[in-house]
């Protein structure tokens, strides 16, 4: 073999080598969505929630009929609070001597007041628990209860990881904080536990289905395989 036929082999090799990589690191990335997507959908089709006589470990005292769908401690109760607020717009003025010891002040206005942004802050930490009826918060300071029947929505956001739920019975929207870790399961559990309660859940678990075959057909190809045409 010729030098220029073993560097077009070592590059051959090369590429294959990189494209045999790029395939095990994309295929390692479905591979962990594919079975995430079927976990829950298997999840959806079959859990129904759990009785008091199911988990002994609820801290939560059930309704009758009332299933528990999630627990998790060590959660956070959310509320916005709002900031300090500031002036804007005024000025102090100046001041001159009139005589020996004494100051005369002219002008200074306190402009217009500020007030603070509302952010969101944890203000105890307790035991969240959902089931098909409600949320409710059990804390060292704090108990709270969003009811499904007064629930006009909720809003999932990242950063921090919490959940607010906006019911009309309560001015102020208040919910849940959860770690990283947690959030994306806390937020699917809400939605299962609110199909069943708007008896939707045939609709949900489509919704997955539909899903995982959208991910399915995005399986990466194997490189040692010829793509159809």
């Amino acid at each position: 073999m010729g030098l220029l036929e073993s560097i077009k082999e070592h590059h051959s090799r090369h590429v294959a080598e990189v494209a045999e990589d790029h395939y095990h690191a994309a295929f390692s990335a479905w591979q962990e969505t594919d079975a995430h997507l079927q976990s829950i959908l298997e999840v959806a089709q079959n859990f129904n929630g759990q009785s008091a006589d199911d988990n002994a470990q609820l801290t939560l005292v059930l309704k009758r009929s009332e299933h528990a769908f999630f627990t998790l401690a060590g959660a956070g109760l959310v509320e916005p609070r709002r900031g300090p607020g500031h002036w804007v717009g005024g000025y102090s003025g100046f001041s001159f001597r009139v005589a020996k010891g004494v100051l005369y002040h002219i002008g200074g206005t306190r402009g217009t007041h500020v007030q603070g942004q509302e952010a969101p802050v944890v203000i105890d930490t307790g035991t969240a628990t959902i089931t098909d009826q409600r949320v409710v918060f059990q804390g060292v300071k704090q108990t709270r209860e969003w009811s499904f029947v007064k629930l006009l929505g909720s809003q999932h956001f990242d950063s921090p990881p919490w959940t607010a739920i906006q019911v009309s019975n309560r001015q102020k929207t208040s919910g849940i904080l959860c770690d990283a870790a947690t959030a994306e399961n806390f937020q699917f559990r809400l939605t299962l536990a609110l199909a069943h309660y708007n008896e939707t859940t045939p609709h949900l678990v489509a919704q997955l289905q539909s899903q995982l075959q959208q991910h399915q057909a995005t399986k990466p190809p194997d490189p040692a395989e010829p793509l159809s045409h």
